[in-house]
C-alpha cells in the first residue's frame, strides 16, 4: 500500500480524481491561504487543477492546467503543476489570472502524523484496504511549522513558525452527503483536530462512516466508526452545523461558526463539476473530557444536510 501523500493514480485513466490540500494560516495578518493542486481524469475533459481559497472575505480561484503538465515524484514526493511545485518539505506557487496573482515559497516543517497500524494503516482504518472506495481520505500532517513569504496581489504575506496542515482525498466522487471540520490552531497550541462524517455507500448499501482526530499534549484521541465511535445529534442552523462523536459515555461535542463560504469545484465520476461550499476561518469549538478548545482559524464543509 503506498503511502497517502503519494499520487495514486498513475494506472487511472477514467473516472478519477485525486487532490491534495495544502492549509497555512499567516497570524500576523489573521488570514488563512489552501492551495488544492489535483487532476481530474474524465475523458474528453483531462486536466490538471490548483484550487485556491483565502480567508477572510473569502475569494476562490480555480487554475486549469493541460494534463500534461503534471508530474509526480516518490522519493521524495513532489508533485508539479507547471511551475508550481508541492512537496513535504514546503510549496513554491507561481499563478495568476485576471483577478489575482500569488507568487512565493513556503518551507514546512516535520509533519506530525497520525498513528499508524497494521489494521488501520491510515486515517481510514482497515477501509484503507478496501478498493474503489467512492473516496478515500488521506491525513498527512496534523500539524508543522510554515516559513517564508507569499506575495498575494499587491500584498506581502510573512511566515514565521506559523502552522499549517495537510490532507488529500482520491477516487471517483465525493460523497453525497458529508461534513468535514479541521484546525489546529488553537487557544491551546497542543490541539489539533480534523473529523469527517459522510455517506459511504457500501455493497449496494450505503452508513455513515466516522473518521476524527483530536490531538491534545501530544496525546491521539481517534474517534472512528471502526473503533465503535458514531455520529449522533448532527444540526445544521444559520451560520454553522454542530456534532457529537460518541461511544458508550466517551463524547465529543464540536460546534462550528462561520460567517462565510467560498464555492469550491468537487468532483463527480472523476469530472470537477459539482460545487461545494468551503467555511475557511471558521470558528471551531472542541469539547472533550471536561475541557474546552478554540480556534478561529478552521476549515468547514457541510454538504447535503
Amino acid at each position: 500500500m503506498k503511502k497517502p501523500i503519494l499520487f495514486q493514480g498513475s494506472k487511472r485513466k477514467d473516472r478519477y480524481f485525486e487532490g491534495w490540500y495544502f492549509k497555512q494560516v499567516c497570524e500576523p495578518l489573521q488570514q488563512t491561504i489552501s492551495f488544492i493542486p489535483g487532476v481530474s481524469l474524465k475523458k474528453g475533459d483531462e486536466h490538471a487543477f490548483i484550487q485556491v481559497i483565502i480567508a477572510p472575505a473569502i475569494q476562490t480561484h480555480y487554475f486549469r492546467f493541460d494534463i500534461s503538465e503534471f508530474s509526480s515524484d516518490e522519493k521524495p514526493f513532489r508533485v508539479r503543476i507547471a511551475m508550481n511545485i508541492f512537496s513535504e518539505t514546503g510549496i513554491s506557487i507561481d499563478l495568476r489570472n485576471e483577478k489575482i496573482v500569488i507568487k512565493g515559497k513556503l518551507n514546512y516543517g516535520p509533519f506530525e502524523e497520525i498513528k499508524h497500524t497494521l489494521y488501520s494503516p491510515t486515517i481510514m482504518g482497515p477501509f484503507a484496504y478496501i478498493p474503489n472506495m467512492e473516496c478515500n481520505h488521506g491525513v498527512i500532517s496534523m500539524d508543522h511549522s510554515v516559513n517564508g513569504t507569499l506575495t498575494v496581489n499587491e500584498t506581502l504575506w510573512t511566515f514565521q513558525n506559523d502552522r499549517g496542515y495537510l490532507e488529500k482525498d482520491w477516487g471517483t466522487s465525493f460523497p453525497k452527503r458529508y461534513l468535514w471540520v479541521q484546525a489546529n490552531h488553537f487557544d491551546d497550541p497542543s490541539v489539533r483536530f480534523m473529523a469527517s462524517v459522510a455517506k459511504i455507500p457500501f455493497l449496494g448499501l450505503s452508513f455513515n462512516g466516522v473518521i476524527a482526530n483530536l490531538i491534545i499534549d501530544g496525546k491521539e484521541h481517534r474517534f472512528a466508526t471502526y473503533n465503535g465511535y458514531k455520529d449522533e445529534n448532527i444540526w445544521k442552523f444559520d451560520g454553522g452545523y454542530s456534532f457529537e462523536l460518541k461511544k458508550g459515555k466517551d463524547v465529543c461535542e464540536v460546534l462550528v461558526h462561520f460567517d462565510d463560504a467560498g464555492e469550491l469545484k468537487a468532483p463527480q465520476l472523476g469530472a470537477m463539476s459539482g460545487v461545494i461550499k468551503e467555511g475557511l476561518g471558521a470558528r471551531i469549538t472542541v469539547k472533550y473530557q471536561g475541557k474546552t478548545y478554540v480556534s478561529d482559524y478552521g476549515g468547514a464543509e457541510l454538504v447535503g444536510y
